[in-house]
């Protein structure tokens, strides 16, 4: 089998934004690409990081992303925010928006769960105004034992 490396767009972790740059791509005999993913929890938890740190406000996407990655259902992350799980079934819809204090919730949550240091309060709620630009994260994938997150140009 030989490789080669690519900039792989990773929508397969339920986000439309990520981008692993350098990935490296098997070519089976019959010129097939063949995708694998090396240390697949540890590219999880950077990208947790990076949704639960990013600019502007959390998508429905990326809501459903980081409570699927804590392992809580709708109704364990309602009963943690003070919700009912409809509320959170509508968000993850894209059918009404979260709330800040819902959503500083949330993101305190997932940078617990990473164990990695978070920014404090009055940062993460300054983060939380909605954007409709969504950055791309961009991870560097030349070293699957810890993916080093680059800054998107």
């Amino acid at each position: 089998m030989s490789e080669r490396r690519i900039n792989y767009r990773y929508d397969e972790c339920g986000l439309d934004n990520v981008i692993l740059e350098d990935f490296p791509v098997q070519m089976d005999e019959a010129g097939d690409e063949v995708i694998t993913i090396p240390n697949v929890n540890v590219l999880h938890q950077v990208l947790v990081s990076a949704v639960a740190h990013k600019e502007g406000g959390l998508n429905p996407k990326e809501i459903r992303f980081l409570r699927s990655e804590m392992g809580m259902s709708q109704a364990e992350l309602a009963k943690l925010i003070g919700r009912d799980g409809q509320t959170i079934g509508r968000w993850e819809r894209g059918e009404t928006n979260i709330d800040q204090t819902a959503e500083i919730v949330l993101r305190m949550k997932a940078i617990e769960f990473t164990g990695w240091a978070g920014l404090p309060i009055d940062e993460l709620a300054s983060r939380t105004v909605y954007s409709a630009e969504q950055k791309p994260i961009v991870i560097d994938a030349a070293d699957p034992t810890h993916y080093p997150r680059k800054t998107a140009a």
